[in-house]
Protein backbone atom coordinates (compact mmCIF):
# COMPACT_ATOMS: atom_id res chain seq x y z
CA UNK A 1 0.00 0.00 0.00
CA UNK A 2 2.74 2.47 0.97
CA UNK A 3 4.70 1.62 -2.18
CA UNK A 4 1.62 2.25 -4.33
CA UNK A 5 1.04 5.59 -2.58
CA UNK A 6 4.63 6.69 -3.21
CA UNK A 7 4.33 5.55 -6.84
CA UNK A 8 1.27 7.77 -7.28
CA UNK A 9 3.20 10.73 -5.85
CA UNK A 10 6.14 10.03 -8.15
CA UNK A 11 3.82 9.76 -11.12
CA UNK A 12 2.31 13.12 -10.17
CA UNK A 13 5.78 14.68 -10.10
CA UNK A 14 6.64 13.03 -13.41
CA UNK A 15 3.43 14.35 -14.96
CA UNK A 16 4.24 17.90 -13.86
CA UNK A 17 7.74 17.56 -15.35
CA UNK A 18 6.27 16.23 -18.59
CA UNK A 19 3.79 19.12 -18.83
CA UNK A 20 6.60 21.60 -18.18
CA UNK A 21 8.78 19.94 -20.82
CA UNK A 22 5.95 20.02 -23.37
CA UNK A 23 5.34 23.69 -22.58
CA UNK A 24 8.99 24.56 -23.14
CA UNK A 25 9.02 22.56 -26.39
CA UNK A 26 5.87 24.35 -27.59
CA UNK A 27 7.39 27.75 -26.75
CA UNK A 28 10.58 26.92 -28.68
CA UNK A 29 8.50 25.69 -31.64
CA UNK A 30 6.43 28.91 -31.66
CA UNK A 31 9.59 31.04 -31.51
CA UNK A 32 11.08 29.08 -34.41
CA UNK A 33 7.95 29.46 -36.53
CA UNK A 34 7.72 33.18 -35.77
CA UNK A 35 11.36 33.68 -36.69
CA UNK A 36 10.91 31.84 -39.98
CA UNK A 37 7.80 33.89 -40.75
CA UNK A 38 9.59 37.15 -39.95
CA UNK A 39 12.47 36.22 -42.25
CA UNK A 40 10.02 35.40 -45.07
CA UNK A 41 8.19 38.69 -44.56
CA UNK A 42 11.45 40.61 -44.54
CA UNK A 43 12.55 38.95 -47.79
CA UNK A 44 9.21 39.81 -49.38
CA UNK A 45 9.48 43.41 -48.12
CA UNK A 46 12.95 43.73 -49.65
CA UNK A 47 11.70 42.49 -53.01
CA UNK A 48 8.81 44.99 -52.94
CA UNK A 49 11.16 47.80 -51.96
CA UNK A 50 13.52 46.90 -54.81
CA UNK A 51 10.65 47.33 -57.26
CA UNK A 52 9.75 50.65 -55.68
CA UNK A 53 13.36 51.78 -55.90
CA UNK A 54 13.26 51.26 -59.65
CA UNK A 55 10.05 53.27 -59.76
CA UNK A 56 11.76 55.94 -57.68
CA UNK A 57 14.64 56.08 -60.16
CA UNK A 58 12.29 56.63 -63.07
CA UNK A 59 10.55 59.46 -61.23
CA UNK A 60 13.82 61.04 -60.12
CA UNK A 61 15.04 61.05 -63.73
CA UNK A 62 11.91 62.12 -65.57
CA UNK A 63 9.46 63.57 -63.00
CA UNK A 64 11.37 64.81 -59.92
CA UNK A 65 8.35 66.76 -58.72
CA UNK A 66 6.48 63.46 -58.12
CA UNK A 67 9.15 61.90 -55.90
CA UNK A 68 7.62 63.22 -52.68
CA UNK A 69 4.16 62.02 -53.69
CA UNK A 70 5.65 58.62 -54.38
CA UNK A 71 7.24 58.47 -50.94
CA UNK A 72 3.86 59.19 -49.31
CA UNK A 73 2.64 55.78 -50.50
CA UNK A 74 5.24 53.92 -48.41
CA UNK A 75 3.82 52.36 -45.23
CA UNK A 76 7.04 51.31 -43.47
CA UNK A 77 9.97 53.30 -41.98
CA UNK A 78 12.18 54.58 -44.79
CA UNK A 79 15.06 57.07 -44.96
CA UNK A 80 16.68 57.99 -48.28
CA UNK A 81 20.25 59.31 -48.14
CA UNK A 82 22.75 60.44 -50.70
CA UNK A 83 26.11 58.79 -51.31
CA UNK A 84 27.60 60.66 -48.33
CA UNK A 85 24.89 59.43 -45.97
CA UNK A 86 23.05 62.76 -45.73
CA UNK A 87 19.26 62.30 -45.35
CA UNK A 88 17.19 63.51 -48.30
CA UNK A 89 13.70 62.11 -47.60
CA UNK A 90 12.01 60.01 -44.93
CA UNK A 91 8.68 58.41 -44.35
CA UNK A 92 6.58 56.91 -41.49
CA UNK A 93 9.03 57.73 -38.71
CA UNK A 94 7.95 58.97 -35.29
CA UNK A 95 6.02 62.19 -34.74
CA UNK A 96 9.26 64.22 -34.42
CA UNK A 97 9.83 63.78 -38.18
CA UNK A 98 6.57 64.79 -39.82
CA UNK A 99 6.19 65.57 -43.49
CA UNK A 100 6.63 69.32 -42.97
CA UNK A 101 10.26 68.95 -41.97
CA UNK A 102 13.10 68.93 -44.46
CA UNK A 103 16.80 68.22 -44.05
CA UNK A 104 17.44 71.97 -43.89
CA UNK A 105 14.93 72.56 -41.05
CA UNK A 106 16.14 69.77 -38.73
CA UNK A 107 17.63 70.75 -35.41
CA UNK A 108 20.91 69.30 -34.19
CA UNK A 109 19.03 66.98 -31.86
CA UNK A 110 16.75 65.75 -34.63
CA UNK A 111 19.72 65.18 -36.94
CA UNK A 112 21.46 63.07 -34.30
CA UNK A 113 18.29 61.09 -33.76
CA UNK A 114 17.82 60.58 -37.48
CA UNK A 115 21.36 59.28 -37.97
CA UNK A 116 20.81 56.92 -35.06
CA UNK A 117 17.71 55.53 -36.78
CA UNK A 118 19.72 54.96 -39.94
CA UNK A 119 22.30 52.94 -38.02
CA UNK A 120 19.58 50.87 -36.35
CA UNK A 121 17.94 50.14 -39.70
CA UNK A 122 21.23 49.10 -41.27
CA UNK A 123 21.82 46.57 -38.46
CA UNK A 124 18.67 44.67 -39.50
CA UNK A 125 18.44 45.47 -43.22
CA UNK A 126 21.23 46.17 -45.64
CA UNK A 127 20.45 49.45 -47.43
CA UNK A 128 19.44 49.23 -51.08
CA UNK A 129 21.53 51.44 -53.40
CA UNK A 130 20.21 52.97 -56.56
CA UNK A 131 22.27 54.75 -59.21
CA UNK A 132 20.82 57.24 -61.63
CA UNK A 133 22.73 59.69 -63.82
CA UNK A 134 25.93 60.25 -61.85
CA UNK A 135 24.27 60.04 -58.45
CA UNK A 136 23.70 57.22 -55.97
CA UNK A 137 20.96 57.17 -53.33
CA UNK A 138 20.61 54.66 -50.53
CA UNK A 139 17.32 53.35 -49.19
CA UNK A 140 17.48 52.56 -45.46
CA UNK A 141 14.34 50.86 -44.21
CA UNK A 142 12.91 49.21 -41.14
CA UNK A 143 10.27 46.59 -40.39
CA UNK A 144 6.64 47.26 -41.15
CA UNK A 145 3.98 47.12 -38.44
CA UNK A 146 2.94 43.68 -39.63
CA UNK A 147 6.46 42.32 -39.09
CA UNK A 148 6.67 44.00 -35.69
CA UNK A 149 3.40 42.35 -34.68
CA UNK A 150 4.60 38.98 -35.87
CA UNK A 151 7.78 39.46 -33.83
CA UNK A 152 5.70 40.23 -30.74
CA UNK A 153 3.35 37.31 -31.34
CA UNK A 154 5.55 34.75 -29.50
CA UNK A 155 5.78 37.13 -26.54
CA UNK A 156 2.00 37.48 -26.40
CA UNK A 157 1.64 33.73 -26.79
CA UNK A 158 4.11 33.00 -24.00
CA UNK A 159 2.46 35.51 -21.67
CA UNK A 160 -0.97 34.05 -22.43
CA UNK A 161 0.36 30.50 -21.98
CA UNK A 162 1.96 31.40 -18.66
CA UNK A 163 -1.26 33.06 -17.50
CA UNK A 164 -3.41 30.12 -18.59
CA UNK A 165 -0.91 27.69 -17.09
CA UNK A 166 -0.86 29.61 -13.82
CA UNK A 167 -4.65 29.69 -13.64
CA UNK A 168 -4.74 26.01 -14.53
CA UNK A 169 -2.19 25.27 -11.84
CA UNK A 170 -4.26 27.15 -9.27
CA UNK A 171 -7.36 25.30 -10.37
CA UNK A 172 -5.61 21.94 -10.33
CA UNK A 173 -4.11 22.71 -6.94
CA UNK A 174 -7.49 23.68 -5.55
CA UNK A 175 -9.07 20.50 -6.91
CA UNK A 176 -6.24 18.40 -5.54
CA UNK A 177 -6.49 20.06 -2.13
CA UNK A 178 -10.23 19.45 -2.15
CA UNK A 179 -9.65 15.79 -3.03
CA UNK A 180 -6.97 15.44 -0.36
CA UNK A 181 -9.25 17.10 2.15
CA UNK A 182 -12.02 14.69 1.22
CA UNK A 183 -9.66 11.75 1.65
CA UNK A 184 -8.44 13.09 5.01
CA UNK A 185 -11.95 13.67 6.29
CA UNK A 186 -13.20 10.32 5.07
CA UNK A 187 -10.24 8.46 6.55
CA UNK A 188 -10.54 10.33 9.85
CA UNK A 189 -14.30 9.69 10.18
CA UNK A 190 -13.86 6.02 9.31
CA UNK A 191 -11.02 5.67 11.83
CA UNK A 192 -13.14 7.27 14.55
CA UNK A 193 -15.99 4.92 13.64
CA UNK A 194 -13.74 1.85 13.70
CA UNK A 195 -12.28 2.83 17.07
CA UNK A 196 -15.74 3.22 18.59
CA UNK A 197 -16.51 -0.52 18.73
CA UNK A 198 -13.35 -1.73 20.54
CA UNK A 199 -13.50 1.25 22.90
CA UNK A 200 -17.06 0.35 23.88
CA UNK A 201 -15.99 -3.26 24.34
CA UNK A 202 -13.04 -2.26 26.53
CA UNK A 203 -15.25 -0.09 28.69
CA UNK A 204 -17.57 -3.04 29.20
CA UNK A 205 -14.70 -5.32 30.21
CA UNK A 206 -13.46 -2.66 32.63
CA UNK A 207 -16.84 -2.68 34.35
CA UNK A 208 -16.64 -6.47 34.65
CA UNK A 209 -13.09 -6.42 36.02
CA UNK A 210 -13.93 -3.77 38.61
CA UNK A 211 -15.61 -6.48 40.66
CA UNK A 212 -12.21 -8.15 41.15
CA UNK A 213 -10.33 -6.43 44.03
CA UNK A 214 -6.93 -7.62 42.75
CA UNK A 215 -7.22 -5.76 39.45
CA UNK A 216 -7.06 -2.22 40.87
CA UNK A 217 -3.71 -1.12 39.43
CA UNK A 218 -4.28 -2.81 36.08
CA UNK A 219 -7.73 -1.24 35.86
CA UNK A 220 -6.29 2.21 36.47
CA UNK A 221 -3.92 1.79 33.53
CA UNK A 222 -6.65 0.32 31.37
CA UNK A 223 -8.87 3.30 32.17
CA UNK A 224 -6.10 5.68 31.20
CA UNK A 225 -5.49 3.88 27.92
CA UNK A 226 -9.22 3.69 27.21
CA UNK A 227 -9.51 7.42 27.83
CA UNK A 228 -6.58 7.88 25.50
CA UNK A 229 -8.33 5.89 22.78
CA UNK A 230 -11.49 7.94 23.27
CA UNK A 231 -9.42 11.09 22.90
CA UNK A 232 -7.85 9.79 19.69
CA UNK A 233 -11.26 8.86 18.28
CA UNK A 234 -12.62 12.31 19.18
CA UNK A 235 -9.66 13.96 17.43
CA UNK A 236 -10.24 12.01 14.25
CA UNK A 237 -13.93 12.88 14.45
CA UNK A 238 -13.09 16.59 14.49
CA UNK A 239 -11.20 16.42 11.20
CA UNK A 240 -13.37 18.09 8.58
CA UNK A 241 -15.60 19.75 11.17
CA UNK A 242 -15.71 23.34 12.33
CA UNK A 243 -13.39 23.80 15.29
CA UNK A 244 -13.61 26.46 17.97
CA UNK A 245 -10.47 28.46 18.73
CA UNK A 246 -10.05 29.93 22.19
CA UNK A 247 -7.23 31.34 24.37
CA UNK A 248 -5.09 28.45 25.61
CA UNK A 249 -2.20 28.43 28.06
CA UNK A 250 0.45 26.98 25.75
CA UNK A 251 3.05 26.13 28.48
CA UNK A 252 0.50 24.00 30.33
CA UNK A 253 -0.39 22.18 27.10
CA UNK A 254 3.29 21.48 26.44
CA UNK A 255 3.72 20.14 29.99
CA UNK A 256 0.83 17.72 29.48
CA UNK A 257 2.40 16.34 26.30
CA UNK A 258 5.85 16.02 27.89
CA UNK A 259 4.40 14.33 30.99
CA UNK A 260 2.55 11.85 28.82
CA UNK A 261 5.63 10.84 26.86
CA UNK A 262 7.99 10.94 29.83
CA UNK A 263 5.89 8.38 31.72
CA UNK A 264 5.94 6.04 28.74
CA UNK A 265 9.60 6.19 27.71
CA UNK A 266 11.43 2.86 28.02
CA UNK A 267 13.62 2.68 31.08
CA UNK A 268 17.32 2.15 30.31
CA UNK A 269 18.87 1.77 26.88
CA UNK A 270 18.76 5.42 25.87
CA UNK A 271 18.22 8.64 27.76
CA UNK A 272 15.77 11.19 26.41
CA UNK A 273 15.72 14.64 28.01
CA UNK A 274 12.84 17.04 27.56
CA UNK A 275 13.25 20.78 28.00
CA UNK A 276 10.49 23.38 27.98
CA UNK A 277 11.57 27.02 27.65
CA UNK A 278 8.87 29.70 27.86
CA UNK A 279 9.31 33.44 27.51
CA UNK A 280 8.10 35.29 30.63
CA UNK A 281 4.71 36.84 30.14
CA UNK A 282 3.84 34.64 27.15
CA UNK A 283 0.25 35.47 26.11
CA UNK A 284 -2.30 32.72 25.56
CA UNK A 285 -2.40 31.34 22.03
CA UNK A 286 -5.60 31.25 20.01
CA UNK A 287 -6.07 27.59 19.22
CA UNK A 288 -8.06 24.43 19.72
CA UNK A 289 -6.21 22.59 22.49
CA UNK A 290 -7.79 19.26 21.57
CA UNK A 291 -6.31 19.27 18.05
CA UNK A 292 -3.16 21.28 18.69
CA UNK A 293 -2.05 18.83 21.35
CA UNK A 294 -2.14 16.25 18.56
CA UNK A 295 0.30 18.39 16.54
CA UNK A 296 2.81 18.53 19.41
CA UNK A 297 2.48 14.79 19.96
CA UNK A 298 3.24 14.11 16.30
CA UNK A 299 6.32 16.35 16.40
CA UNK A 300 7.56 14.74 19.61
CA UNK A 301 7.00 11.26 18.15
CA UNK A 302 8.95 12.32 15.09
CA UNK A 303 11.80 13.49 17.33
CA UNK A 304 11.76 10.27 19.36
CA UNK A 305 12.04 8.23 16.17
CA UNK A 306 14.85 10.46 14.93
CA UNK A 307 16.97 10.27 18.08
CA UNK A 308 19.41 7.36 18.03
CA UNK A 309 20.03 4.69 20.64
CA UNK A 310 22.55 6.90 22.39
CA UNK A 311 19.74 9.25 23.45
CA UNK A 312 19.34 12.96 23.01
CA UNK A 313 17.29 16.03 23.83
CA UNK A 314 13.92 17.38 22.75
CA UNK A 315 13.45 21.09 23.33
CA UNK A 316 10.17 23.02 23.17
CA UNK A 317 10.63 26.78 23.21
CA UNK A 318 7.75 29.29 23.13
CA UNK A 319 8.02 33.07 22.71
CA UNK A 320 6.16 36.03 21.25
CA UNK A 321 6.67 37.81 17.93
CA UNK A 322 5.29 40.84 16.08
CA UNK A 323 4.80 42.90 19.25
CA UNK A 324 2.89 40.14 20.96
CA UNK A 325 0.49 39.45 18.09
CA UNK A 326 2.00 36.05 17.32
CA UNK A 327 3.14 33.11 19.41
CA UNK A 328 6.11 31.17 18.04
CA UNK A 329 6.85 27.62 19.12
CA UNK A 330 10.08 25.81 18.20
CA UNK A 331 10.24 22.03 18.58
CA UNK A 332 13.81 20.84 18.10
CA UNK A 333 15.76 17.66 18.71
CA UNK A 334 19.28 16.31 18.46
CA UNK A 335 18.33 13.46 16.14
CA UNK A 336 19.29 12.52 12.60
CA UNK A 337 17.92 15.62 10.89
CA UNK A 338 17.34 15.84 7.15
CA UNK A 339 18.84 17.66 4.21
CA UNK A 340 17.51 21.18 3.72
CA UNK A 341 16.38 20.28 0.20
CA UNK A 342 13.78 17.95 1.77
CA UNK A 343 12.28 20.49 4.16
CA UNK A 344 9.06 20.76 2.10
CA UNK A 345 8.92 17.18 0.92
CA UNK A 346 8.70 15.77 4.46
CA UNK A 347 5.25 17.35 4.85
CA UNK A 348 3.83 15.50 1.87
CA UNK A 349 1.45 12.61 2.61
CA UNK A 350 3.20 9.29 2.26
CA UNK A 351 6.77 10.59 2.58
CA UNK A 352 8.75 8.85 5.32
CA UNK A 353 12.34 7.87 5.98
CA UNK A 354 11.33 5.20 8.48
CA UNK A 355 11.01 1.52 7.65
CA UNK A 356 7.65 1.50 9.43
CA UNK A 357 5.05 4.20 9.21
CA UNK A 358 2.75 5.82 6.72
CA UNK A 359 4.29 9.26 6.56
CA UNK A 360 1.11 11.01 7.71
CA UNK A 361 2.15 12.60 11.01
CA UNK A 362 3.79 15.76 9.66
CA UNK A 363 1.20 16.13 6.91
CA UNK A 364 -1.55 15.93 9.52
CA UNK A 365 0.29 18.44 11.70
CA UNK A 366 0.51 20.94 8.85
CA UNK A 367 -3.17 20.50 8.01
CA UNK A 368 -4.20 21.15 11.62
CA UNK A 369 -1.93 24.18 12.01
CA UNK A 370 -2.59 25.85 8.66
CA UNK A 371 -6.16 24.86 7.82
CA UNK A 372 -7.75 24.95 11.27
CA UNK A 373 -5.57 27.50 13.10
CA UNK A 374 -4.58 29.76 10.18
CA UNK A 375 -1.00 29.44 11.37
CA UNK A 376 2.16 28.21 9.78
CA UNK A 377 4.48 25.26 10.38
CA UNK A 378 7.76 24.71 8.60
CA UNK A 379 11.31 23.41 9.03
CA UNK A 380 13.26 26.32 10.48
CA UNK A 381 16.65 24.62 10.54
CA UNK A 382 18.06 21.15 9.98
CA UNK A 383 21.28 19.41 9.10
CA UNK A 384 21.93 15.71 8.56
CA UNK A 385 23.20 14.32 11.85
CA UNK A 386 22.55 17.57 13.73
CA UNK A 387 18.84 17.42 14.42
CA UNK A 388 15.90 19.43 13.19
CA UNK A 389 13.86 22.41 14.36
CA UNK A 390 10.19 22.77 13.47
CA UNK A 391 8.73 26.25 13.88
CA UNK A 392 5.04 26.90 14.45
CA UNK A 393 3.55 30.39 14.21
CA UNK A 394 0.17 30.98 15.81
CA UNK A 395 -2.10 33.90 16.53
CA UNK A 396 -1.99 35.23 20.05
CA UNK A 397 -5.32 35.69 21.76
CA UNK A 398 -6.59 39.29 21.56
CA UNK A 399 -5.64 41.35 24.59
CA UNK A 400 -9.27 42.02 25.42
CA UNK A 401 -9.87 38.27 25.60
CA UNK A 402 -6.64 37.72 27.56
CA UNK A 403 -7.71 40.17 30.24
Amino acid sequence: MRGEWRAVILRGGGMRSLVLLLGVAAAIFILFLARELVEDLRAEARRNLTVRVEHYGLLATHNPEQVLDFLQTIDFPLIVTDARGNPKFWRTLNSAFDSTKTPNTLSARDSTLLYGMIRQMDVVHEPIPFEYDTLTDYFHYGDSRLIERVQLFPVYTLVASILVGFLGYLGFRQIRRAEESGVWVGMAKETAHQLGTPISSLMGWIEVLESDPGMGEALDQMKLDTARLEKIAARFNKIGSEVELSPVDLPRLLERVVDYFSSRLPRGGRDIFFEIVVEPGLPPARLNAFLFEWVIENLVKNSLDSIGQSGGQIRLEARTARQGQRVVLDVSDTGKGVDLSLKEQIFRPGYTTKSRGWGLGLSLARRIVEDYHRGRIYVHDTRPGRGITFRIQLQAAPKAVQS
